[in-house]
């Protein structure tokens, strides 16, 4: 089948960016991507060599100014659908407005998480939190406008995939899709044959790999570590990617983090590099409150480390507790009194990370790949025997 994927950002080394890159390379079908925004010198290199097209271009900033007249463009965008037989939208929160002007094939959903601001409890939670009255009026005023138009753009679905059951869970509860047969869940993941299986903790190091932006919650690892007084030469690495808009926020990060030198910031290692820091890792940290899903842990649980994350969302789907690593409530005084124990644990941390590599195993980007071919196959014959 040829397809057509719409994505209205590729722009960062992101889980989202990850899963439409191994999907489209990794597929048996021929997809075309369209995007409102694509920079390939700042994501991965390998989008180079895939067929992409930037439609009408789209800002990045997420002032109310700017997400409004995003979402004005995507509504009336046009995608060229004369020569596919589908169209596949990569659902992050503002690409499901495109679905109106862009419906006379059919089309498809692969879901990583409806609009957070207004179908995740715990962003809403946090997002009012941190709002003076008259801003939290207008979240208010947005949240059930958007939500309303939302419902009427999922209406024009033909099947929708959800990358995890915290995904799911956000769709039924926002009244979105109903739960049937054209609803199904594929875990994005792992190469898991690539994942060097590294079985000998070679140090003293905690490490915060991924995105660093706001939404990943990093404060609270800094917080923890900082509380646990851990002894030299335990040490605290935070290496990820940092787009213009979390700049400041990575600027709030060294200021909490000034008063401790065995905490060690590292801005777009690239990914040999970052191999380099999961094997040198002792425990990996996943702090982000209400991830979607997340593919740090299974990267890291892949190159046998254990992982340390909140009880909540996606890695509470992909880690078993005291097994694979732990799962804590989101408390700097939770996190610190695990790290404190960290020292004392040099056997578990081999025996964890020995399980959680073979665990881990399930989430080959194969069966997310195979699965989403399949299910596509299906929905557009009508067979839904898969």
């Amino acid at each position: 089948m040829n397809i057509a994927l719409y994505q209205p950002w590729i722009y960062l080394h992101g889980g989202i960016e990850r899963s439409i890159l191994e999907l489209v390379r990794r597929s048996r079908h021929e997809w075309t991507i369209y995007t409102g925004y694509f920079e390939p010198e700042n994501t991965f290199p390998e989008f180079k060599d895939l067929n992409i097209t930037e439609l009408t271009r789209l800002t990045v900033k997420r002032d109310i100014f700017s997400v409004l007249t995003v979402g004005v463009r995507i509504f009336f965008q046009t995608i060229p659908l004369d020569n596919v037989d589908a169209l596949v939208i990569w659902c992050d929160g503002m690409g499901d407005l495109a679905v109106f002007r862009n419906h006379g094939k059919p089309v498809f959903n692969i879901c990583s998480t409806p609009l957070r601001p207004v179908f995740d409890p715990v962003y809403i939670q946090h997002a009012l939190s941190i709002r003076p009255w008259h801003s939290r009026l207008f979240f208010h005023l947005f949240k059930a406008l958007f939500s309303r138009i939302d419902r009427l753009a999922w209406k024009k679905y033909t099947g929708v995939i959800a990358t995890s059951m915290e995904v799911k869970q956000r769709i039924l509860h926002g009244q979105l899709y109903r739960d049937d047969d054209q609803l199904e869940i594929y875990y994005p993941g792992i190469d898991w044959q690539a994942a060097e299986p590294i079985r000998e903790v070679s140090g003293q190091t905690l490490l915060i790999p991924g995105r660093i932006m706001w939404s990943k919650n990093i404060e609270l690892a800094i917080r923890a570590f900082i509380q646990a007084e851990l002894p030299a030469p335990w040490k605290l690495v935070i290496a990820g990617f940092v787009d213009r808009k979390s700049t400041i926020y990575l600027q709030d990060l060294k200021k909490l983090a000034a008063g401790c030198s065995r905490i060690i910031f590292l801005e777009s290692p690239p990914d040999t590099r970052m191999q380099e820091l999961y094997r040198d890792a002792a425990v990996v940290l996943f702090p982000p409150l209400n991830e979607d899903w997340g593919i740090v842990p299974l990267e890291a649980m892949a190159n046998a480390r254990p992982v340390i994350a909140n009880n909540r969302g996606g890695p509470a789907e992909s880690i078993r507790h005291g097994e694979t690593g732990w799962l804590l409530a989101p408390t700097a005084e939770a996190w610190s009194r695990q790290l404190r124990a960290l020292p004392r644990l040099t056997d578990e941390l081999k025996k964890m990370g020995n399980a959680a590599r073979l665990y881990s195993r399930q989430y080959d980007w194969s069966l997310f790949t195979g699965g989403i071919d399949t299910a596509l196959e299906s929905w557009c014959t009508g067979d839904n025997r898969h």
